[in-house]
């Protein structure tokens, strides 16, 4: 198989899914380094949210970034390995990707607000592992096409994560939660943006 140059096609898939996975790397944490969090009494929502930012996403989270790192490595030089891509994509990525939403779907949460966002981030990763499941298709046929579908699914992926984020923003807002971030963007990440952060707010009687 013969090696490919990357086109601005390919370009933007690498970058757009960077950002799209990247941007939903939000963690909760307590008032304090080291402190659980312990929602209000009586507030499920802000509990549920928590729990599912805070514990539920992190401890699934090797699967995709495996996956994420796999994909990206192929994308830094002028020239790709055709034969390399395709089989480490097949046998790493993918399957890794696989696991990663048999997980996140497996996810129990209690509230129609966190299932919400819980199923805008779960459309979005499907559509990001659909994308790289036509980057294959693409390389092993040898058709372009399919390329920009990949980058057309990468930007449905990055419209179901600008959804999820917002969502996440306004669910916290409604319950008491402070997202301290300096970006929440699905745009192209910045490798050495802070990542957010979820802390509950307390008041002083």
């Amino acid at each position: 198989m013969k090696k490919i140059k990357t086109s601005n096609v390919k370009k933007r898939i690498c970058i757009i899914l960077t950002g799209a996975m990247m941007a939903c790397a939000l963690m909760a944490c307590g008032k304090d380094k080291g402190e659980d969090v312990v929602a209000d009494e009586g507030n499920v929502v802000q509990e549920d949210l928590v729990e599912f930012i805070n514990e539920e996403l992190p401890a699934i989270a090797a699967d995709k970034n495996n996956a994420l790192s796999i994909y990206n490595s192929y994308f830094t030089g002028i020239d790709i390995d055709n034969d390399a891509l395709v089989a480490d994509l097949k046998n790493n990525a993918l399957p890794s990707m696989e696991t990663y939403i048999s997980n996140l779907s497996a996810i129990q949460v209690d509230t129609p607000e966190v299932e919400e966002i819980k199923q805008l981030y779960l459309v979005g990763i499907q559509k990001q592992y659909e994308a790289m499941k036509m980057v294959v298709n693409a390389v092993e046929n040898q058709m372009p096409d399919y390329l920009v579908q990949a980058e057309a699914l990468i930007v449905e992926a990055e419209i179901y994560m600008t959804d999820y984020e917002a969502k996440v923003v306004e669910v916290a807002g409604n319950n008491q939660i402070t997202i301290n971030s300096e970006t929440i963007s699905s745009g192209a990440a910045d490798e050495n943006a802070v990542e957010g952060t979820v802390t509950e707010e307390t008041t002083t009687e």
